[in-house]
């Protein structure tokens, strides 16, 4: 009853706290810690995971945006989500406005971890108004590998 009525952030947290309490008596607690803090962190620096990401998509609790151009866009992507390429932002920007409002969580991706795209879009994002980003930084890459929905 308690866990029904704690904020995401604050379950988080106390059960960050309850493993790292836990890690002291197994060494197999004390890598679940560390994986869970790691994960914690990078949810706090806007960063998503895969778990993470794909936990927003089951959920529908957030609009997927691709940030690699339209043509890789349309060729494949994952299902559901909007093209807001990097490099045509601003056209593209006034039609995207209309379809997704401020306060909605936006998760932005490209193609992998060593794309900047992602970063870019989500940033210009912030710029407009968008308070509510998070970078879904493994990408199609991870997104595709999981065996996870996709389109295009």
């Amino acid at each position: 009853m308690l866990l029904s009525t704690m904020s995401g952030k604050l379950l988080r947290r106390t059960l960050v706290a309850s493993l790292l309490m836990l890690s002291c008596l197994s060494p197999a607690l004390a890598q679940l810690h560390a994986a869970a803090s790691v994960a914690l962190a990078k949810e706090e620096s806007g960063e998503l995971d895969l778990p993470a990401a794909k936990a927003h998509f089951d959920t529908h609790s957030a609009c997927f945006v691709d940030a690699r151009s339209e043509y890789s866009y349309y060729k494949s992507h994952i299902k559901g989500a909007l093209s807001l390429s990097d490099s045509r932002f601003d056209e593209q920007f006034p039609d995207f406005r209309q379809k997704i409002t401020i306060g909605t969580l936006i998760v932005v991706y490209c193609v992998g971890p060593g794309c900047p795209k992602a970063r870019n879009v989500a940033e210009k994002l912030k710029q407009n108004g968008y308070r509510n980003v998070k970078v879904f930084s493994g990408g199609l890459v991870d997104w595709s590998h999981a065996g996870f929905p996709m389109e295009g």
